[in-house]
C-alpha cells in the first residue's frame, strides 16, 4: 500500500507532536516577522509606501508593524523578503551528538 501524504498531520498522530509541529512552524513564522519588520523599519517608508513595495494591503503592513506574524504563512513571509530585494536561506545539518 502507498502511502499518500498531503503534509498534514494525521488525526492519529499524538497530540504532542501536532503541538510541536505548530510551536515549529510558529517559531519560523516570528524569526522571519521580526527580521523582515527590521528591515522595512530601516526603509524609513510610510505604511502606504511599503504596502505598495510589498504588493500588499496597508493594513497587512501594520500587522507586520505590530508582530502579528501569525496571520502570514512562511511562504508569504518569504516572498515578503524577495519583494524587498533580500534572499531566505535555510540551512539542513545534522545535529551535534555530545
Amino acid at each position: 500500500m502507498q502511502d499518500k501524504t498531503d503534509g498534514s498531520i494525521p488525526e492519529d498522530t499524538p497530540s504532542l507532536a501536532r503541538e510541536e509541529n505548530h510551536k515549529f512552524d510558529l517559531d519560523l513564522r516570528v524569526e522571519l516577522g521580526h527580521r523582515l519588520r527590521e528591515i522595512l523599519i530601516r526603509k524609513r517608508l510610510k505604511q502606504r509606501e511599503l504596502a505598495t513595495l510589498l504588493a500588499i494591503q496597508q493594513p497587512e503592513v501594520s500587522h507586520l508593524f505590530n508582530g502579528h506574524f501569525t496571520r502570514f504563512t512562511v511562504d508569504k513571509l518569504i516572498q515578503l523578503f524577495d519583494r524587498v530585494g533580500w534572499v531566505v536561506k535555510f540551512q539542513i545539518y545534522p545535529r551535534q551528538t555530545d
